[in-house]
């Protein structure tokens, strides 16, 4: 796949994309892709490619990580991993779903012009809520 994906391709993994928001509840998400996920086998370093701001290429991207591309094409929970990204927005520097991080960026685009761009920030922790003062 190249690393500018053809709009036919974008329009199909948004649909799926929005498939699976619409299917599955995010926390419920967020636990499957890491328990039956094929990158549980491996290193999780490995998916990262770095920060946005290191001087990585998209071209030095693709030949870095064709062999972890091709782990995501056997994996089950696929679709389930690009959508946890999209939807949370955290596509800025791992492979998610076999995809490169300017890839998922395009399919979130897609899934927001389609009508269906809901992106979910999760809280980096959960704060408790203080209960309510009674009178």
């Amino acid at each position: 796949m190249n690393a500018t994906m053809k709009l036919d391709t974008v329009a199909d993994l948004a649909l799926r994309v929005a498939a699976v928001r619409d299917s599955v509840a995010l926390p419920g998400l967020e636990s499957t892709v890491e328990e039956l996920g094929e990158r549980r086998r491996y290193d999780a370093g490995r998916w990262y490619l770095g920060t946005a701001s290191s001087s990585r290429t998209i071209a030095r991207d693709l030949v870095r990580t064709e062999e972890e591309r091709e782990i995501c094409q056997g994996c089950p929970v696929r679709d389930r991993c690009l959508s946890l990204a999209v939807l949370t927005g955290d596509t800025d520097d791992s492979i998610h779903g076999g995809l490169l991080p300017v890839q998922q960026r395009e399919v979130g685009a897609a899934l927001q012009q389609q009508g269906n761009g809901v992106v979910l920030r999760l809280p980096s922790r959960v704060e408790a809520v203080p209960e309510p003062r009674t009178a």
